[in-house]
């Protein structure tokens, strides 16, 4: 059986959305037995030269917070999956505060992905994109956007959120990165 538009897209999504919950929930856990606090890992960023201070680094270096990165994870999804449908895309505010509202965030993202036809997902395989962003816009059918875009995108996001964690000594382990991968 070959792979098609939904697999690809909305079903890889979910699953990653899913293995994500699943690592915040486990960071709650770390905050709350480790008495670190749940605003300190939401806060949390990766640094971006050597052990230095992040904010020792220009601006256009700086790595988003867990909470940023978990909500580029979820809209990044969200977005490419209206782009493929040919539907209009407006970013959702990046306004999360706790760890319930990056769970309801995810939640949202995960039913709305699997509320997709996979039948609608097909013809946005051909469907011309057109990303516009500061240096100038690209173009391109929607599996080569999928393939190099928006899957890259996506896990750059999922895996920036799951090395914050990591960082700030929440104990995950590549299972929870990758998640139960034999369910279907």
């Amino acid at each position: 059986m070959s792979l098609n538009a939904y697999e690809l897209s909305a079903g890889l999504f979910a699953r990653g959305l899913t293995n994500l919950k699943t690592q915040l929930t486990k960071a709650e856990e770390h905050a709350a037995a480790s008495g670190c606090g749940e605003t300190a890992l939401l806060d949390a960023q990766l640094a971006t030269e050597g052990r230095g201070v992040a904010s020792a680094a220009p601006a256009d270096l700086h790595m988003y917070t867990l909470a940023a990165q978990v909500h580029w994870a979820a809209e990044g999804a969200r977005l490419a999956i209206l782009r493929l449908l040919g539907a209009s895309q407006v970013p959702a505010a990046n306004d999360a505060k706790s760890f319930a509202d990056l769970h309801q965030r995810l939640d949202a993202t995960i039913a709305y992905l699997r509320e997709i036809a996979p039948s609608d997902l097909e013809a946005g395989l051909d469907r011309a994109i057109v990303i516009e962003h500061r240096r100038g816009s690209m173009s391109s059918n929607g599996r080569q956007f999928l393939i190099a875009f928006a899957i890259p995108h996506f896990f750059y996001h999922v895996t920036a959120a799951y090395s914050i964690l990591r960082n700030q000594g929440v104990r995950l382990t590549m299972g929870d990165f990758l998640g139960n991968w034999g369910a279907s």
